[in-house]
């Protein structure tokens, strides 16, 4: 089964391309920018074979040629614009083009080739938070709070409504607060996470300061990975949403102080002192992303505790010395 990634490039995108070319897979790489240059070695050195295009989601004749050049039989999109409040204010109809509109054309050009299964990254933000520590679930109510997660909410409902018409068999696998290896800002993406955030203050010996603890159940990126290649793989499924949260919650002020010992000029305060203040994104942490569902019926969705997922990090921060460069422009390649 060849596959297609929308939004390839981004730090989720990257973790499921090495994970798929690890399993031997043929994989299509669809982004407006290059992989970045950093990722390189390690995707080169996958079994499997990558086929790199450039290109805009919203091209609808691009992508179906794509699909039928490359026999893809399966799509996961992942591209979108994780805008911030000063992206929404100056760029919001391009937000929202490539946010739906990019999903709309995807889906179609899936539908038009006739993929047997089609996958769309989900997000927590559709939720709007919730109350701290409360689950949220495949069906609790969504109050999208930002226009990335307005788009993420209505893009569930385009998904459906074109998987009804179009007899296309999708699934949306909904993704938590990631974090973990190839996280680089991609232009797209204007917040990043704030483990990622901390875990720079920590390399460069800057010190933080944590308004408060804030624990979620954190999402690690190559658990991520491996969730939605399970949406992709399952022969049939129960489910059109599944929620992929992790199991396992944990404070980020437990992860500076992992890092405090491996970084010794690195330090932190909570509540206050001197030192690089964090946004956690609100005054509460919210709910925890549900995981039970996906589960019950393919196992865990975290292979990765707090304590796995930093040693993880670790080691993957001393091969790449903690530097993902962004490649500059080039045409479409094919390794």
């Amino acid at each position: 089964m060849s596959v297609l990634v929308t939004g390839a490039n981004g730090f989720v995108g990257l973790n499921l391309l090495e994970r798929l070319l690890a399993a031997g897979r043929d994989v299509v790489s669809l982004s407006r920018r290059p992989i970045p240059a950093a990722a390189h070695p390690a995707l080169a050195g996958q079994p499997g074979r990558l086929v790199e295009v450039l290109g805009d989601v919203r091209d609808t004749s691009m992508i179906e040629n794509t699909l039928r050049a490359q026999d893809v039989s399966a799509v996961v999109h992942m591209a979108a614009i994780t805008a911030a409040a000063d992206r929404e204010k100056r760029a919001a109809d391009e937000v929202i083009s490539v946010n739906l509109c990019g999903l709309a054309s995807v889906m179609t050009a899936s539908a038009n080739v006739g993929v047997s299964r089609f996958v769309c990254a989900g997000s927590i933000a559709v939720y709007g938070g919730g109350v701290d520590g409360s689950l949220l679930e495949e069906e609790s109510p969504h109050a999208p709070r930002s226009l990335y997660a307005i788009t993420k909410s209505a893009g569930d409902a385009v998904v459906a409504r074109l998987g009804e018409l179009h007899g296309l068999d999708w699934v949306i696998g909904r993704l938590g607060r990631v974090f973990g290896p190839y996280e680089y800002d991609t232009g797209v993406r204007d917040t990043m996470s704030q483990i990622y955030q901390v875990t720079q203050a920590a390399i460069a010996g800057r010190a933080v300061v944590l308004a408060r603890p804030c624990i979620k159940n954190w999402n690690y990126s190559r658990d991520a990975a491996a969730n939605l290649q399970a949406l992709i793989d399952a022969p049939q499924l129960r489910h059109r949403i599944y929620n992929l949260g992790s199991p396992y919650a944990w404070s980020l002020a437990a992860w500076c102080e992992s890092l405090a010992r491996r970084y010794p000029d690195f330090s932190f305060g909570i509540g206050g002192g001197d030192g690089e203040s964090i946004d956690l994104g609100g005054g509460s942490d919210g709910g925890l992303l549900s995981w039970q569902r996906f589960a019950a019926e393919f196992g865990a969705t975290a292979q990765f505790d707090r304590d796995a997922a930093f040693n993880d990090y670790m080691n993957f921060i001393d091969q790449e010395s903690g530097d993902v460069v962004a490649a500059p422009a080039s045409t479409a390649v094919t390794r």
